[in-house]
């Protein structure tokens, strides 16, 4: 028996597929929850949390909007949009809802409403370089809203 496979048909100009949650306007974000769609207004969203396969939807409300998309997914959708930062594997941040920072040397905390989230070592630098450009674009003081938490230890 003989196979013949045939070339594959190369296209001149490169096809653009549509994202899996395509950002509908600057300030939404379509996401499927249920079958159905759904628009989440980017500035309700206090923060993302990652739960396995799915990812919890804290809202300014108070209300939990669960998505069975991972946090790497919308982590990519929202990589254009400078508010949203990734301070640990398992959160994704809104700075607009950021009460409080500590740095410590295991990384830091983040202060939110009612939550404590940490801040892992590997990616305390890199946030806070994205919080510095956000309070600097907002026209917020830099120097008084992050601090640093040192303990000297005395033998």
């Amino acid at each position: 028996m003989k196979l013949l496979y045939s070339k594959p048909m190369m296209m001149s100009t490169p096809m653009r597929l549509p994202s899996v949650g395509v950002l509908s306007t600057e300030t939404d974000m379509q996401m499927r929850v249920a079958g159905k769609k759904n628009l989440i207004d980017l500035n309700d969203i206090v923060y993302l949390k990652s739960a396995k396969n799915y990812t919890i939807f804290k809202l300014r409300s108070g209300k939990d909007v669960i998505s069975s998309k991972t946090l790497g997914i919308f982590e990519e959708e929202l990589k254009g949009v400078s508010n949203f930062v990734r301070p640990h594997r398992s959160y994704i941040v809104n700075f607009d809802f950021v009460k409080d920072l500590l740095f410590n040397c295991r990384g830091g905390e983040l202060f939110m409403d009612k939550e404590v989230i940490n801040i892992s070592r590997r990616k305390a630098a890199d946030f806070r370089r994205h919080y510095r450009r956000f309070l600097t674009a907002s026209g917020k003081n830099v120097s008084t809203t992050i601090r640093m938490k040192t303990k000297l230890r005395v033998s």
